[in-house]
């Protein structure tokens, strides 16, 4: 044999080896990537689900929106439908109905939008049209679900043709599309929420057989030629791990609390603040991140960059912390960020906060500073300095 073929046959098996070692790795892989690096622990992932509306009428729009959380602990899944007219505000647009953010952004501003919304981290997002929609149900060969009556609608302009028989069935890509989108005259667009909260329903259930869950790889591949999402090849193994633990009856479902209005001469979906809060906390929060709700947080411009410490507010109030005050600081020419607290057991979210913004934690206590901050009621005082302008741009650009 040639020394050629030699090293040809030894490099062949490396590559061969290192293959094989990776995909080793990705399918015996159990945590999440989007929750590896974040210094605040957090026992729920939170993944956003949308569907939209075809080119026919201008830019799409989200037609389906849905917050699904899992708690990785209890393994329990909640899952928040929110209603495509909900008046949200969208970053750099103003007051708008939320599906409208798609149009303006696509699904990264429908995301940071329901982001600052709801209060909540969102992990992953997943979006796909009807075309796709269609083709996740083949791939999963249909869906299995009871159609309460028969549905019937055209709307040739809309490209939209329902014709669906009442009974037990299982419905293909096709047919599933239809009674998702289908909207009756009494209920509206509630009525279709609630269907489709049904419909998610009844495809985790298929989606949780054992021979659905040993094929997920497979109809992951197929589907993310239609799909798409940010949710990484090798996250694929963690949730295989999760859906062979999950139990169809720890599965909850809401949709966003709220009520119809009117508002110069445009209807909205108007949310319920108080009643939104609680089922956010009890569905979609995590312990972790209510804990963090309660430490006060007050936060200094101490560099000078404009919009500074509003930037950072929206940094750690993604984890949960209330930001009691954001303001400049004495002066502008603090070299170094300074985390400071003032009673011991807040130190180790003062470290976790050093992880994310860098910079130096500070004990301080019986100090005038200190007292200035207790009747603040500040729990922890942020000084950002010019340092975290260059942990900003290592982020962007290693």
């Amino acid at each position: 044999m040639s020394s050629f073929k030699r090293r040809f046959l030894l490099f062949s098996g490396f590559i061969l080896l290192l293959i094989l070692g990776f995909s080793i790795a990705v399918f015996l892989n159990t945590d999440f990537w989007a929750l590896q690096n974040s210094p605040f622990e957090s026992s729920k992932l939170n993944i956003l689900v949308v569907g939209y509306d075809s080119l026919v009428n201008g830019s799409p729009r989200a037609d389906t929106i849905i917050l699904a959380s899992i708690d990785l602990k209890t393994k329990d899944v909640g899952l928040l439908s929110i209603p495509r007219d909900t008046r949200v505000d969208i970053p750099g647009h103003g007051m708008n109905r939320v599906n409208a953010s798609h149009a303006f952004g696509g699904i990264e501003l429908t995301d940071k939008t329901l982001e600052l919304f709801l209060d909540v981290p969102i992990d992953y997002y997943l979006e796909t049209n009807f075309n796709g929609f269609a083709k996740m149900v083949d791939a999963l060969g249909g869906v299995e679900i009871n159609v309460s009556q028969p549905f019937h609608y055209v709307d040739k302009a809309g490209d939209l043709y329902i014709d669906l028989p009442a009974g037990q069935q299982v419905l293909n890509g096709d047919e599933a599309l239809q009674y998702v989108r289908y909207r009756e005259s009494i209920e509206g667009d509630i009525g279709r929420v609630a269907r489709q909260q049904k419909f998610i329903k009844a495809m985790f259930k298929k989606v949780l057989r054992p021979d659905i869950v040993m094929k997920l790889p497979g109809i992951y591949t197929e589907v993310k030629k239609t799909v798409n999402t940010n949710i990484p090849l090798q996250d694929i193994s963690p949730f295989i791990h999760l859906l062979k633990d999950m139990d169809m009856n720890d599965f909850k479902t809401v949709m966003l609390p709220g009520q119809p209005k009117y508002i110069n001469g445009a209807s909205y979906w108007l949310a319920d603040e108080k009643e939104l809060d609680v089922v956010v906390n009890n569905l979609i929060r995590s312990k972790e991140f209510i804990r963090n709700s309660r430490i006060c947080l007050g936060i200094y411009n101490g560099n000078g960059q404009v919009g500074l410490a509003g930037q950072v507010s929206d940094q750690l109030g993604k984890y949960g912390f209330v930001i009691d005050r954001i303001a400049n600081a004495d002066h502008y020419n603090y070299q170094e960020t300074r985390i400071k607290y003032y009673d011991r057991t807040n130190e180790v979210t003062a470290l976790n906060i050093q992880k994310v913004l860098g910079g130096k934690v500070i004990y301080e206590k019986s100090t005038e500073e200190g007292e200035k901050a207790a009747a603040n009621k500040e729990d922890i005082s942020i000084i950002i300095g010019n340092d975290y302008n260059k942990a900003s741009e290592d982020e962007i650009t290693g």
